[in-house]
């Protein structure tokens, strides 16, 4: 007979919300592991980012609140395609949870390799 073994989990419930490079955007990492990176990210109303690319390919689902991404507004229930070095910005007016998922580029191979952005450098404040 098969013994089936305990497999690895996390309780997001349990995990405290982790700083980005940007000032408004928090997350919890629930795995970072072979070149895939899967986490919450949570903007705090009027939360941005600036425009930016990546080599590597991401896919977003929006959980609550809305999230503007290179103008067009997302809500609930979305999964939003971000293609490998495809430029965005977003912005969250209101505030809102995502799930990011972030994968190696198809055609670069590129991986995510921080997840918070915090090797980059802080993001520069926004200006008024």
């Amino acid at each position: 007979m098969l013994q089936l073994k305990e497999l690895k989990a996390v309780d997001s419930t349990k995990m405290a919300w982790e700083g980005t490079r940007f000032p408004e955007c928090f997350i919890k990492v629930l795995s970072f592991r072979d070149g895939v990176n899967f986490e919450l990210d949570k903007f705090e109303p009027g939360g941005h980012t600036f425009p930016h690319q990546h080599g590597f390919w991401q896919l977003r689902y929006v959980l609550e609140g809305e999230f503007i991404v290179n103008g067009k507004t997302y809500g609930p229930g979305t999964l939003i395609d971000f293609p490998e070095k495809t430029p965005y910005e977003v912005f969250s007016p209101k505030g809102g949870v995502w799930i990011i998922l972030q994968m190696p580029g198809p055609s670069t191979g590129e991986k995510p390799t921080d997840p918070t952005g915090l090797a980059y450098g802080k993001a520069p404040p926004k200006k008024s």
